[in-house]
């Protein structure tokens, strides 16, 4: 498999005509598949569905939405819930208009958002990355390759306080270490997950260069172990298995290509992948 069908499997949402827009307070917040929506009716939600839109009415939004994660686990759409609320606002860092659980998220459409760092480390002038091998008792992808550090940003929480919380959970990475890691962007995607769902991620992006005495550590139990990879393992990885999680082959491409590493050269769709993580 390519790393640009990769890509295109991460942006498959092709079928919009399943699904209606969610609206809220006349703002358009998501997108939900027609059976949720008519389930969700039917379960007498404060909400309609006129001219292509659900629109969720009603004055205390965060209960609304509550009761929408209680219809769909008692529907067994939704397996089990988390601990974790996540936000839902037009941009990360402006006013929530309510939150959620982050099992419901993909079932509204709801923009998620994300932070994915690499660290690396060059020896004899060659690049290295440190890369987890996710737990085998994960639901999601079991036994994957896995960014250095990634999570989600849950709510109320800022983007630098998400990626301090989870380099500690997950890498047993300090504070002050972090703080030297660099801002390089973000990557999008709209990802037809599941028979009726839409995952539409954004992930910011950070990198962090330490040197050879790093050793990071997984303190939540939810990585088995860390691998020094070389760039070109890494390379070869997102570009002919399927051993890495998808969203992180994403981000790894997307650091090879900072980096020089990923090019023209020795990659044909080049120019495609670059569009495509800077659309």
């Amino acid at each position: 498999m390519s790393i640009l069908k990769k890509f295109l499997d991460l942006n498959n949402f092709f079928d919009k005509d399943n699904f209606y827009e969610l609206v809220c307070r006349n703002k358009k917040i998501g997108f939900v598949h027609k059976l949720i929506a008519e389930t969700l009716i039917k379960s007498k939600i404060e909400a309609d569905i006129k001219y292509q839109k659900f629109i969720v009415k009603g004055t205390k939004l965060n209960k609304e939405f509550s009761r929408i994660t209680d219809i769909l686990l008692k529907k067994k759409y939704i397996e089990n819930i988390t601990e974790e609320n996540f936000p839902c606002t037009d941009f990360l860092g402006k006013k929530e208009y309510f939150n959620v659980n982050r099992a419901t998220v993909e079932y509204l459409g709801i923009r998620g958002y994300g932070v994915h760092l690499t660290a690396f480390t060059k020896i004899r002038n060659k690049i290295y990355l440190w890369t987890p091998l996710r737990s085998k008792y994960k639901k999601v992808e079991p036994n994957k390759y896995d960014n250095t550090v990634a999570g989600g940003i849950s709510s109320g929480e800022t983007i630098k306080d998400a990626l301090f919380r989870e380099a500690k959970e997950e890498a047993n990475v300090s504070k002050n270490l972090i703080k030297k890691a660099n801002s390089v962007g973000t990557v999008s995607y709209n990802w037809r997950n599941k028979k009726y769902t839409l995952r539409r991620d954004t992930l910011f992006l950070y990198d962090l260069e330490v040197d050879r005495t790093f050793k990071p550590l997984c303190l939540d139990g939810e990585l088995e172990k860390f691998k020094l990879i070389p760039w070109t393992d890494a390379l070869k990885k997102i570009k002919y298995t399927n051993s890495f999680k998808k969203n992180c082959a994403l981000v790894v491409a997307s650091f090879l290509i900072r980096k020089g590493l990923l090019t023209s050269e020795n990659e044909i769709n080049y120019e495609k992948i670059c569009y495509m993580i800077n659309s």
